[in-house]
């Protein structure tokens, strides 16, 4: 039913629909696992199929936001709704979101289950090298496993990133061999002039092996 030009109930399909142009990953599949995890409760139909309200719509928009854009795990999530914490009206743009802190640390349970995967993934990347290298693990590692979970999909395991980070080892040495004098000066204002060169150094760094990359990918097909 039709209520000043918005609609009283969704289905599961509708809903998929309203959101993905912000959630682009978003399934009917994803959906049905967020309600077995009961963060969302729907009624339904008498032929067992899914409505949802415009609120069960915020609250899953606020809980797609948690988890893929602040990367808490699904268990935190759960425990923020359950007490009661306030779910933003569309249009707030997540102004009253929580935010993650920069220096938040997970544990290795906490990264798994942000990814939903197993910790032995998380296991894996750490022995490698590819996260955990200051000894704990941070939001950044947190992008770094996502990405790694992404080519994983195409059977590139953690085992395969050793030899990239080597390289990013190397690079990142030579960076710091041509900083160094500045680096070492004990000024702060050449040092942090200096971290803000080898920052640009690292942004041009990858956009030329995006490059190189993107010809070499060109040659596949003769």
């Amino acid at each position: 039913m039709e209520n000043g030009g918005t609609k009283d109930s969704y289905t599961i399909g509708e809903v998929v629909t309203r959101l993905r142009q912000d959630f682009p990953t978003l399934s009917v599949s994803k959906i049905r696992y967020l309600e077995r995890r009961r963060l969302i409760n729907l009624t339904r139909t008498r032929g067992g199929y899914r409505l949802f309200s415009n609120q069960d719509v915020e609250l899953l928009r606020y809980i797609l936001t948690l988890q893929d854009k602040e990367y808490l795990p699904l268990k935190v999530i759960k425990k923020r709704i359950e007490g009661g914490a306030p779910v933003p009206a569309s249009g707030d743009g997540g102004s009253d979101l929580s935010r993650v802190l920069e220096d938040r640390i997970y544990s290795r349970e906490e990264l798994a289950d942000a990814l939903e995967t197993d910790s032995r993934f998380v296991d894996d990347l750490m022995a490698v090298g590819v996260i955990g290298r200051t000894g704990e693990l941070t939001q950044r590692d947190v992008e770094i496993a996502r990405m790694a979970l992404e080519m994983a999909k195409y059977s590139i395991q953690p085992r395969h990133l050793r030899g990239m980070m080597a390289a990013v080892d190397r690079e990142a040495a030579m960076f710091k061999q041509i900083l160094n004098p500045e680096l070492r000066s004990g000024d702060e204002l050449r040092v942090a002039e200096a971290m803000n060169k080898v920052r640009h150094l690292a942004t041009v760094d990858a956009r030329l092996k995006e490059l190189m990359m993107a010809s070499i990918i060109e040659s596949f097909v003769p």
